[in-house]
């Protein structure tokens, strides 16, 4: 007849096998979904996206493995190896851990148009700076990544209901907060996140659900019916307001290549022709250097994203770019290791008077 303690020892070895079965299926599921899309969708269970999945995943592997090692009877000549295997698995769930708390809490929040789902889902993380999200189309347990977010001061716009949704054709055009509301203005005035994603064809909204929302510190609608002409005066405006919020996010003070501090106010922009048809765009170059060029260009981008502009890489070089706004593109080149300076370009889009 087994003794109690040895039965007890094998339930608690079937439950670790158990949970490390389930594990390891989380994983390979994981990893045949990112395989057989390119690395395009993920599987999204509740909150849990690519990333907390798999962390989770690996940190229950790591300590049923532990656990089943400890509850299994080994004969004495294997009782070393038993023991550098509860020591590494236990290693291993520690870190598995530590990653866990990196990756931060997550909160799941369906993208709702006035009370209707529109068959997205931001997933946000908060850490101790921000948060970060990526918006998700749904299909069952499957995840299309479309689109990411990010916030300030750990604020989560999306969980936080700081965002608002409009239809403009067959376009979702959605803005949200950076800040809390009230915590502050945008370096950039009038400029929150914004992003698009396409209506979802053929599927019918569920209505009815609760929306709370939150005042957005600036309420700029994605689209407006009748722009604004682009004129040489107001994409002028525009590019001094960009390049004097870039500069003050810099580290210290930005001085040119000759050491004196820049005006932005005086800064030249002059006119080109643009490349693909009539019309002239203007430009500003600009070329300085500050207490930390790295960190400067790393903050400038920072600025830049939360704009709303899109980002792209070319050589050597960081590119933000709109198609709709005066403002199209923006380049900044770190050649610290060569003249000691930034090089920032500015370049309006094409304007036809």
């Amino acid at each position: 007849m087994p003794r109690p303690a040895a039965s007890r020892r094998r339930t608690v070895a079937r439950v670790a096998g158990a949970l490390f079965a389930f594990a390891t299926a989380v994983v390979l599921g994981q990893l045949g979904v990112s395989a057989a899309t390119s690395g395009t969708a993920s599987l999204l269970i509740g909150p849990l996206d690519e990333r907390s999945l798999m962390s989770l995943a690996m940190l229950i592997a790591f300590l049923s493995l532990g656990i089943g090692l400890w509850s299994v009877d080994a004969p004495r000549w294997m009782l070393a190896l038993k023991i550098i295997g509860i020591v590494l698995a236990a290693c291993a769930t520690a870190l598995a851990a530590v990653v866990i708390t990196l990756v931060g809490d997550a909160k799941a929040t369906p993208l709702l148009q006035g009370d209707c789902d529109t068959g997205y889902v931001v997933v946000e993380h908060q850490s101790l700076r921000g948060s970060s999200g990526t918006v998700y189309r749904q299909d069952g347990l499957i995840a299309t990544s479309v689109a990411r977010t990010s916030g300030d001061d750990a604020y989560e716009p999306f969980a936080m209901g700081g965002y608002a949704v409009t239809e403009a054709g067959d376009t979702l055009s959605v803005s949200y907060a950076i800040n809390r509301p009230n915590a502050g203005s945008n370096p950039l005035g009038t400029y929150a996140g914004a992003f698009s994603v396409p209506v979802l064809e053929g599927r019918t909204p569920q209505c009815g659900l609760d929306a709370h929302r939150e005042p957005l510190p600036s309420p700029a609608p994605a689209t407006t019916p009748e722009p604004a002409p682009v004129t040489a005066a107001s994409v002028d405006d525009e590019t001094t307001e960009l390049v004097s919020a870039s500069l003050d996010a810099a580290s210290g003070t930005a001085v040119d290549a000759s050491g004196a501090p820049i005006d932005t106010a005086a800064l030249p922009i002059r006119s080109v022709a643009c490349a693909e048809g009539p019309g002239t765009r203007r430009e500003l170059r600009l070329d300085f250097r500050t207490d930390d060029n790295t960190r400067s260009v790393a903050d400038i981008l920072k600025i830049w994203d939360r704009a709303g502009y899109e980002k792209d890489r070319a050589m050597q070089e960081d590119i933000r770019y709109s198609e709709g706004r005066p403002v199209e593109r923006m380049s900044v080149r770190d050649t610290s290791s060569t003249d000691g300076l930034v090089h920032l370009t500015v370049s309006s889009a094409c304007i036809v008077e």
